[in-house]
């Protein structure tokens, strides 16, 4: 299954002009369904889209924040795709769970899925939210500070959770001082890793976890928003 994390502007992502022929496997942009009519493939169209729904967001979540939500928008600024990969994506969500509940011992072997992974469950099954999965737990990164991830539409309308960049960084920050306390550099020698049934549970969550980690900073200092792909 296909997994990306998509760095740059929301223009740029629901135009779709950014995929290629491993990325056109994941799901279709809301605005370009195959044979709709009413399908919106202008660039143009769609930032005015998105412009509108960044400030109705912006509304939506005044309360939570100290500015207005603010980016650029269009298709001039760059972008950036991480392919992260289903399994690379699940060793986050299980480290996450992991770390969370800090429940022993952990997987040796690669994990195919977190269904039925007792660290996950005990986390699902907490009364109180839990903070590192709200933050994980989501499939719109925006570029400002709110806590927790919050439910609402995307810009084509569909059922989205939003969270902020700067609060996942500083939970990946806290998931790597709690694992490994590894540096920058050594975080990005992890992308080398190749996502095999073989592999280790460490290796699988070292992997999703750089990719989650790089984009996120390529997010956090281009001021840009990253969307989930699959």
């Amino acid at each position: 299954m296909i997994v990306d994390l998509f760095v740059g502007t929301l223009t740029r992502y629901y135009s779709e002009q950014w995929q290629n022929s491993r990325t056109r496997g994941g799901a279709d942009s809301p605005f370009n369904t195959p044979k709709d009519p009413n399908a919106v493939n202008d660039p143009v169209e769609l930032q005015g889209i998105v412009t509108q729904w960044r400030e109705d967001a912006s509304n939506k979540l005044k309360e939570h924040l100290s500015e207005p939500l603010a980016w650029q928008e269009g298709m001039l600024p760059p972008y950036q795709v991480g392919d992260v990969g289903f399994h690379g994506y699940g060793g986050v969500i299980l480290l996450t769970a992991y770390t969370s509940t800090g429940l022993l011992p952990r997987p040796a072997d690669f994990q195919k899925t977190w269904n039925g992974d007792p660290a996950f469950d005990a986390m699902m099954k907490e009364p109180k939210k839990n903070t590192l999965w709200e933050i994980i737990n989501c499939s719109l990164w925006l570029p400002a500070s709110f806590q927790f991830g919050i439910g609402m539409k995307d810009p084509s309308g569909q059922p989205s959770r939003a969270g902020s960049i700067d609060v996942l960084w500083k939970a990946l920050e806290h998931l790597n001082e709690s694992n490994w306390k590894a540096s920058p550099e050594h975080i990005a020698g992890w992308r080398a890793h190749t996502l095999e049934e073989t592999v280790s549970f460490e290796t699988q969550t070292q992997y999703g976890f750089a990719v989650f980690y790089d984009m996120c900073k390529l997010a956090r200092d281009s001021r840009s928003p990253m969307k989930l792909h699959y």
